[in-house]
This record gives structure tokens, sequence and C-alpha cells, in this order.
């Protein structure tokens, strides 16, 4: 029940209906409404609308426009359940008459103050457009790193922020999509919006000091920045796996693939991309090396970390354990009482489809009862990696930078294909331990505690996946940036 009302109070014009109710009661109570009552019922619908739509009329204000970390306000916070309280307001006029007024100021107030970023952008466009002008001119940024997607989509801006801050040449990071911006990590470096191609221009045009042009991921909207033909685009990715969208011929529209290791290379020649000679070139996954410690071996495993991958569009590409298998593992895994279990799920996951939205929300409400962690977007999955002692996942970039710790990987087999077939179309997986839903996962776990035998398998897959690990994956970036 509390999950049903926490669902319905998240619809932000939901409040808008309440009003209507509230309303309505008082017609009833009263007999009549006066003219009083309605202008204070339209007046609390208008702000509830407004203040409900902030975030998108704040989107579509969001030109060229230097985007600054803001703390979080106290009010914005509190902004749905303050207007579900207002929406009593105009039973309490039909009652209290003009003695509802200063309840109503204050609201008018609260709802000022949730709006305000706004209004100030509606009356300072201008403005905030020429100062996002002058910053560029005084910046000069060489790189620029061009993001756009889905508001869930800063994961994949923030996994490389460690690395371009390290860069010596100074960086802007382009945002296509304002609401993208709320869910990055803080950084330094210069982040700007550009909703349009016209704020596109302004950064890229002809005049630009921009020299390169990065894109962790390979998406319809890149087309819009690959028009400068004067700049170098350079495709450095989110994740390297074997997935079957890491063999998209768009990647032929890049001047240069920055790839992890060989794996990468020979997948896109298999096929049958016309890779340009130089085209490709190996930088390692530098932000794992960073980030991720190197165990040689694990006596007792006590935490296990479940990260599964989304559903991806297409039926195709959907390698997703969550369903009845994960659901299944996490099951087990917590009524055994031996292990500390950790759970990251895709940020994407049941965005396309329901039934993953389904289980993913009954492996949440699982682990709320069990008190399980559970990893959110802006959470570092490289912090969860070097927490735990196993891994369980599925196809995707996942189980490659888990590579780098060393540690056991255990795979679930979400296609049913037989353990040859799954080697064969996904090499990474001859470093995992292959399960489905007939096997016992604490059996399995208990096994590899045991004997790790595809320990050796595991040094060799990273070194295929991600590259000679003995040289500094950082460098070798710099280098192919350079």
């Amino acid at each position: 029940m509390k999950g049903i009302l926490r669902k319905i109070g998240k619809h932000k014009l939901l409040p808008v209906v309440f009003s209507v109710i509230s309303l309505l009661a008082a017609s009833l109570i009263v007999g009549y409404v006066t003219s009083f009552t309605i202008a204070i019922f339209s007046l609390v619908c208008g702000l509830q609308f407004i203040t409900g739509k902030s975030e998108k009329l704040e989107y579509y204000l969001s030109g060229l426009e230097v985007k600054e970390t803001s703390k979080e306000n106290l009010v914005n916070k509190y902004e749905q359940k303050i207007n579900f309280a207002a929406s009593l307001v105009p039973l309490l006029t039909s009652q209290l008459g003009l003695f509802v007024l200063p309840i109503v100021l204050l609201y008018i107030a609260i709802s000022l103050i949730v709006a305000w970023p706004v209004i100030l952008k509606l009356f300072n466009r201008k403005k905030i457009r020429a100062h996002a002008v002058k910053v560029l001119e005084a910046e000069r940024p060489t790189v620029a790193v061009y993001v756009t997607g889905m508001k869930g989509v800063a994961y994949q801006i923030n996994q490389w922020l460690p690395v371009l801050e390290k860069l010596d040449q100074p960086v802007i990071i382009i945002l296509r999509e304002a609401d993208i911006f709320s869910g990055m990590l803080p950084t330094n470096i210069l982040t700007v919006t550009a909703r349009t191609q016209i704020d596109l221009e302004a950064i890229l045009g002809d005049t630009t000091s921009v020299k390169k042009v990065l894109y962790p991921a390979n998406t319809m909207k890149n087309v819009q920045a690959l028009r400068y033909h004067h700049l170098d685009h350079i495709f450095i990715n989110h994740g390297e796996s074997d997935k079957a969208v890491n063999q998209s011929k768009l990647l032929m529209a890049y001047d240069y693939l920055f790839v992890a290791g060989p794996l990468s290379e020979e997948r896109l020649r298999a096929a049958g991309l016309p890779l340009r000679e130089g085209q490709v070139i190996h930088v390692g996954r530098p932000q794992a090396e960073m980030a991720l410690n190197y165990r040689s071996k694990v006596d007792k495993i006590e935490t296990i970390l479940y990260a599964p991958t989304w559903e991806g569009y297409v039926k195709s590409v959907d390698y997703s354990s969550i369903g009845e298998l994960g659901y299944k593992l996490c099951v087990d895994i917590i009524n055994d009482k031996r292990y500390n279990l950790i759970f990251k799920p895709h940020p994407y996951t049941g965005a396309i489809n329901p039934d993953h939205k389904y289980w993913l929300n009954e492996i949440t409400k699982l682990c709320v009862k069990y008190d399980i962690k559970i990893y959110s977007t802006s959470d570092s999955i490289h912090d969860a990696m070097n927490l735990s002692d196993i891994l369980i996942c599925d196809i995707s970039s996942v189980m490659n930078e888990y590579l780098v710790t060393g540690k056991p990987i255990i795979l679930c087999n979400t296609q049913e294909l037989t353990i040859e077939s799954l080697n064969i179309r996904y090499p990474t997986s001859c470093a995992a331990t292959i399960v489905n839903e007939n096997v016992n996962i604490i059996k399995t776990i208990s096994e590899i505690e045991g004997e790790d035998k595809v320990y050796e398998q595991r040094l060799k897959s990273r070194k295929y996946s991600l590259g000679d690990f003995e040289v500094d994956p950082m460098m070798k970036f710099l280098e192919g940036l350079d």
C-alpha cells in the first residue's frame, strides 16, 4: 500500500486534481461557491501547475548556459507535499473566508521560491547566453565532450570525469539536454547546455577553439555535432562489452575509435565494418584502472555484488537478468544468510520493458525488506566492485571492468545458450562461471570459493579485453588524444 501511495505522490499534477475535489467538497458542504473561493481555487491550481511543471519549463527555456552545481533547496525537496497540502485551501476558503489569506500568501511565497529559477531564466535568457559566450571566449576549451540522451544518461559522463579532470588542456562538457546535469557528479570541468543547433553552433562553429569532440555514447543526435567537419570526432564509449550495439555501422562516422583492447577491435572487424587505417586506437579503461583494486586471490567470499544490465531497445539485445532469474538469485543469497548482498541496477532498467520494471520493483522491495544495500545511479559502481568479493552480472561492460579486480565473476545466461555458443558469441564469458534459472547459486559460490577454476582465464581475458594492463591506461589515453 505504501508503494502505491508513493507512486501516486510522484505525479506532479495530481495536487491539481485534489484541488478540484476540494472545491467540489466545499460546494457540497456550503451549498454554493463564492467568487472569492473560485479565485483562490484558480490561483492555487495555477501555482500547482507551474511548480509541478517547473523542471519541464526550465528544460525548454535552457539554451546556451553555463551550469553550476547548486545546493539542494529544502523547499524544492518538499514541493510535492506542499502542493498536496495546498489542495485543501479551496475547502478552507469556503469555511474561513478572508481568514485563509495568510495561508494563501505563504503558499504564493513558497511557489515563487520553487519557480524562481524558471522565472529568472525566462527574463534573463539573453544575459545567460551572453555570459556563456563570454566564458567560452575566456576559457577557450580545446576538448569537448558531447553528452545526449535520457535523464539517466549522466552515468555515461560521470565515469569519464576522473579521466577528463586529469587532462592538461581545457575541457568543456556539452549537455544537449539540461536535465542530464541533475544526475552529474560535482566537477570543476566547464559544463554547458546547448539545447538547439544554434546553441551548438556557438560552441563548435567556425570560430571555435575546440579541436576534438569526444562521444561517450553512439546516439542518433550525435549527427548534429558530426557535421562540424573541421573537428576531430572521437568515440570513447561508456563501457567495453560484448553487446551487439558495439558493432554499429554508425561508428564509421567518427575519425577515431578509442577502444579498450584487442577484443574491441576484433569485434568491429568481425562485424565487417570498413575500418580505416589508424582509426582504431587502444586506450584500455583508464577510469577502471584508476578506481579499482586488484586482488590476486579471494580466500573467502563474504560480499556479493549483483549488477545486472538493462533490457535494451530491442529484444535481440536484451541480456538483462532482471526477472525471475534475478529475483531467485537474490532470494537464495538473502535466505542463506552467509553473504552480504549489494544490488546495483542499471539506471535504464524498465524504461522500455514493463516486465523488467515489475521485477526491478520486486527485487528492490526485497532488498529494502532485508536491509540490502542498493546503489543508486549517482553511487559509484567502482566502489561497489571494490567492496565485493564476487560479481554476478549479465553481458555488459560491468563484467569487463570487473576483470581489473581479478576477482571471480558469475554470468547469467539469460539467452539460454550452450556454453560453447555463449563463449563464441560473447568471448568475455570465458572468464566467468555461467548460471541460469536451474542452477543452485549458493552451491556455485561455494564451489568457486573452494576452487577458482577460471582464474587463469580471467587474466587472459583481462589483457584481451582491456589491453596490456602493465601499461598505464591514462598514459595510453593521453597519447591517443594527442
